[in-house]
């Protein structure tokens, strides 16, 4: 790494971590007073209602990723001019598509809710009033992208860190309020949580016109720049499209078939699981723009390592948090939540395959935007992943689980990480011999010789406090250990000895 750049990502990974802990700790917490407030049943109608918005998030995650990437790559080319005005347009557009799915999910959304969900019936006109909420604080969140990358590209992650940390805490305090209330407890935490969404918008739109003179809002319109994010937009649509419709219908194919009990216990699931992603992106946001960068400033040298450090780092540092949630997720779930749901202890173990897999992808996803290149990569991603649609439907169909469900789609995903790798070696010319040789058999390696023991060790000493403490203290020896010394290579463990709190526990641990 070039020194100045080590140090910034060392900082930003710093405020990151620090917002990773406080939002975990906060965050898992805060589900446990929600649960405890809605019930079951509200809790799972709150999570299917909630799937049929973001099912159209699709549009949003595919304009946001032409944000990010136009905005990033301006930062990186130097050009100002150019900044302010893909900043600009950035905001036009993400105000036409709230608009746009404002009136889309008035239209099609309430027929959907009120005839083609498995609701009580006595509960039906509170899922109406959460999902119009629901939809105000989708439109927020649309409208708070271009802010949000921006900060993002800007590499500013102290004040990321501080509005994340300032966003789950808000959460909290309207639980409690929920848990207190008189009110219908699934309005009033609907509304809320959209309340909260303004709030959280507002922060960003104040830092931005504030911090950021070079990158200021003008109204404009440049109808050639609209067609290269139109461009960009749609063929990022199709693994978003792909990657959403799969994560909703997940939640609808589990309302027919299993039941609202199913869909609390995998909203439970979508809980942990979104806490860990929160805990990938930490590291992930902080090396992201130094892919972008580094590709747009053609620094390949630069580019190359980052993909090959970050991608093993990242997954190691998921499966030092796994490996002992996984082994004892019983336990973990009834200090929590107290009663959960029966089958979300095994969605979860099923659904950290999937995060694991995603891990050590993270960096060639970026790789893919810095080119700019996304046509023949997400044709063959839209193939893949959306195989898993069918396939979990029939399965469910036939009497499956919810977990082999789940577990068909890590599959699924697994498969569209062997196409992507091998597509990088055309994209940027990666060296898959390297890459599988540094990469993938390293983290496969730290793999079979940790999880096997610790998962069996766990077993055999039951569900308790000793059980989570041995085991947890194993699985952090076992895969820290064999991460450090046997996993990095000397330059990589400069990397993780120059980071906030983890650099000072490495550098004691290794005198």
């Amino acid at each position: 790494m070039a020194g100045e750049d080590s140090v910034r990502v060392a900082k930003n990974t710093g405020y990151l971590f620090l917002r990773m802990i406080l939002v975990l700790v906060v965050g898992l917490y805060t589900s446990r007073v929600v649960l405890r407030a809605l019930g079951f049943t509200d809790f799972g109608i709150y999570n299917v209602v909630g799937s049929v918005v973001v099912f159209f998030g699709f549009l949003r995650l595919a304009l946001t990723n032409a944000t990010y990437r136009y905005i990033v790559y301006a930062l990186g080319e130097g050009d100002t001019a150019k900044l302010r005005k893909t900043y600009s347009m950035a905001i036009n557009c993400h105000v036409i598509l709230a608009v746009s799915l404002l009136v889309i999910l008035e239209a099609i959304g309430i027929p959907v809710v009120r005839h083609g969900l498995n609701i009580p019936p006595e509960r039906l006109p509170a899922a109406m009033w959460a999902y119009q909420f629901s939809i105000l604080t989708f439109a927020f969140s649309i409208l708070q992208t271009p802010f949000n990358s921006n900060v993002i590209a800007h590499e500013k992650m102290d004040f990321y860190a501080i509005v994340s940390i300032l966003e789950v805490l808000l959460k909290l305090g309207l639980a409690f309020i929920v848990a207190s209330s008189g009110f219908d407890k699934l309005i009033m935490y609907a509304m809320l949580l959209t309340a909260s969404a303004i709030i959280i918008f507002l922060f960003y739109v104040v830092y931005c016109k504030i911090k950021f003179k070079d990158c200021v809002f003008r109204f404009c319109w440049d109808g050639k720049l609209v067609r290269e994010f139109a461009s960009y937009s749609g063929w990022s649509l199709l693994v978003n499209a792909a990657d959403v419709s799969i994560t909703q219908l997940i939640s609808i194919f589990f309302n027919l078939f299993l039941g609202v009990i199913a869909n609390a216990a995998l909203g439970v699931a979508n809980q942990v699981i979104g806490q860990l992603n929160s805990f990938m992106g930490t590291f992930t946001q902080a090396f992201d723009p130094q892919i972008i960068k580094s590709y747009a400033s053609g620094r390949r040298d630069y580019f190359y390592s980052m993909i090959y450090s970050t991608s093993k780092i990242t997954f190691l540092l998921m499966l030092f948090i796994c490996l002992p949630l996984a082994a004892n997720i019983d336990f973990v779930l009834k200090v929590w939540l107290g009663e959960y749901p029966a089958d979300a202890a095994v969605f979860i173990k099923a659904l950290i395959i999937y995060v694991l897999i995603d891990s050590f992808q993270s960096p060639l996803w970026q790789a893919v935007h810095a080119t700019g290149k996304l046509k023949i990569h997400q044709i063959l991603m839209f193939c893949v992943k959306i195989l898993a649609i069918p396939a979990m439907y029939f399965a469910l169909k036939l009497g499956a689980s919810g977990a082999v469900t789940l577990l068909i789609w890590a599959l699924v995903n697994l498969i569209s990480a062997v196409v992507r790798t091998v597509y990088m070696k055309t994209l940027i010319d990666l060296d898959l011999k390297k890459y599988l040789k540094e990469v993938v058999l390293t983290i496969v390696l730290v793999a079979a010789l940790s999880v096997p023991g610790v998962m069996l060790l766990s077993s055999y000493l039951g569900v308790n406090l000793k059980s989570f403490l041995i085991s947890s203290s194993v699985a952090v020896l076992v895969v820290g250990g064999l991460s450090y010394f046997a996993a990095l290579n000397a330059k990589e463990r400069e990397i993780l000895k120059s980071l906030p709190v983890i650099g000072r526990v490495l550098t004691k641990f290794a005198r």
